[in-house]
């Protein structure tokens, strides 16, 4: 049985067309930023979200937003950039000060994605879509194009969301209704009473553990491209950790329907909403992930194109989710950095690495995908 504990929150194929196309230090364009991991914060207990200084103002025509509603609601409080294009740094800070995310994890999450979607070399990633104010990589190295922002389909988003559907069976970016309409019917089943209104209200670790079950039997059964690896499940059921630590008020640790829906559909901090009262570590998270999975036991996989589901063969790596994300999922051309570009991705990697208790292995995935 796979565990995602100390896992999060796809092969070498740098030829030497790449090699020869990779810029050299001397010939990195100008408008490099250097990357540095924010200090460890000492603001971390309780406190009210969102404050004075940080209203809720809808995204505009051009703003990014996309599958992540943590992030969304971010940026529409202004913690992180309302256009939803922010940097490394603006990410680790943004989730520490609305969500007490613990320090590694975040650093953890933002450098993956920052790897994954966005451009190590200006420091920018956009929480949504593809944007102009995140070019290309240096040299193309990832094709020609925008890195596509983490809502682009594979590596840092994935199937079997919890409010998005698959990329191969519709939007698997903006929330969906039906989806979030399912998740209720669970809680109305499986959830605890509230002592407020006596009805079965407060999502529970019970509630997630059906449901998330349930979305993969339901897109295993209809998505022929399903792809559920290592990686995919452990960021997949850390999601369902993840909104049961920091989405509930930090008052009392209760994730009420309405402070749920709040955050997950509106994108918005509700009327007193305290964040948790000490940091969300990754620790917590993974551990609670693994008891929400081992209700209803997956194995990483993929279907074939009759629709099988191919269990994968047992990893042998340090963490199967860490080599699944960092070494499978970001693109081996990595390797060819040189300069500023090199120093911000060896940060990145190192702190992805970190909270698996993994060494270092440089990225071995494919190229422009």
């Amino acid at each position: 049985m796979f565990s995602p504990v100390r896992t999060a929150l796809v092969c070498l194929i740098a030829s030497a067309s790449l090699s020869s196309a990779f810029p050299t230090e001397r010939s990195n364009p100008p408008g490099g930023v250097v990357i540095t991991i924010p200090p460890r914060s000492t603001d971390v207990g309780l406190k009210l979200v969102p404050d004075a200084d940080h209203p809720f103002v809808a995204p505009g025509p051009g703003d990014m937003r996309g599958p992540c509603p943590a992030l969304n609601t971010l940026a529409n409080h202004g913690y992180l950039p309302r256009n939803g294009v922010a940097s490394y740094e603006q990410i680790i800070n943004a989730t520490r000060e609305g969500f007490n995310m613990d320090h590694d994890l975040a650093a953890f999450d933002a450098a993956f994605a920052m790897l994954a979607r966005g451009n190590a070399f200006v420091n920018r990633l956009s929480i949504g879509g593809e944007t102009p104010l995140v070019p290309p990589l240096p040299g193309q190295i990832d094709g020609p194009g925008s890195p596509g922002g983490i809502a682009k389909h594979g590596r840092f988003e994935g199937d079997v969301s919890m409010t998005r559907e698959d990329a191969a069976l519709g939007d698997s970016v903006n929330f969906q209704d039906a989806l979030y309409d399912e998740l209720l019917l669970y809680t109305g089943k499986f959830g605890d009473d509230s002592p407020i209104t006596g009805n079965r209200s407060i999502v529970t670790k019970k509630v997630m553990a059906e449901f998330k079950y349930a979305r993969f039997v339901e897109d295993q059964a209809r998505n022929n491209q399903l792809s559920f690896h290592a990686g995919r499940i452990a960021t997949s059921y850390n999601e369902a950790a993840f909104i049961l630590n920091l989405f509930a008020n930090g008052t009392d640790g209760v994730l009420s329907i309405q402070m749920l829906g709040n955050i997950i559909r509106n994108q918005t901090f509700g009327a007193n909403w305290f964040r948790r009262s000490s940091p969300g570590t990754f620790d917590l998270i993974t551990t609670q992930a693994a008891e929400i999975l081992a209700v209803h036991p997956v194995s990483p996989g993929a279907n074939d194109e009759n629709g099988n589901y191919i269990v994968d063969p047992p990893s042998t790596a340090c963490n199967a989710a860490y080599y699944d994300l960092a070494v499978l999922s970001i693109p081996a051309s990595y390797s060819k950095a040189t300069g500023l570009f090199r120093k911000n991705v060896d940060t990145l990697l190192g702190a992805i690495a970190k909270p698996f208790g993994c060494p270092v292995i440089q990225p071995q995935g494919p190229v422009g995908v």
